[in-house]
């Protein structure tokens, strides 16, 4: 397969039936062979369950951290997945799949950022360690950090942080872009 459909989506939640129900029919209606979902705000493992019956989807990987607005999740729309490792290396937060997608060996890493500062760099951190495999990656999430003036929209002069920096580096060191600015190379927004 040489050309895979990713959907990247920070969907503010999905605990309360009404809101799970709306935004569920919604995403169902995308077209996307694979799908990364941020900001899930499931609680338990019953949520999960329940999302999972809704869904209905090939395979779905979820997981929930300790935060209300925790939780990240991969979805496959068809059955050529085969599942080869599945690790939540901050539960909520950043979840690893390796798997076999029509034939192709795929890293799926999906990120789901805190917002405080110390956290964000041991994401940035653990996340380095991940990159340094021989097969495709594709990275997705919200990084809640903003690394060049074009991703935002404020009166602010954009100030390079600490973070910025260090997720820049890592994105380089594995060679990877960001298709939204490689598609969009002048307009600001994210």
């Amino acid at each position: 397969m040489s050309n895979i459909k990713i959907i990247t989506f920070n969907v503010r939640g999905l605990q309360s039936d009404k809101s799970r129900k709306r935004k569920v029919d919604f995403l169902k209606r995308l077209d996307y062979d694979i799908l990364c979902l941020q900001e899930m705000r499931l609680k338990t493992h019953v949520d999960v369950c329940e999302l999972n019956k809704m869904w209905n989807t090939a395979h779905s990987i979820i997981s929930i951290g300790e935060d209300s607005s925790d939780g990240v999740g991969i979805f496959f729309k068809k059955d050529a997945v085969n599942i080869i490792k599945r690790r939540d290396i901050i539960p909520g937060r950043l979840l690893l799949v390796d798997c076999c997608y029509y034939g192709q060996r795929l890293r799926i890493i999906n990120v789901y950022n805190a917002p405080e500062r110390t956290k964000k760099l041991q994401l940035l951190r653990k996340l380095k360690y991940l990159l340094e495999i021989g097969f495709n990656i594709i990275l997705c999430g919200d990084f809640n950090i903003v690394t060049e003036a074009t991703d935002r929209i404020s009166k602010v002069e954009f100030k390079e942080l600490r973070e910025s920096k260090l997720l820049v580096k890592v994105c380089k060191e594995a060679a990877l872009r960001d298709l939204y600015r490689h598609l969009h190379p002048h307009t600001v927004h994210y």
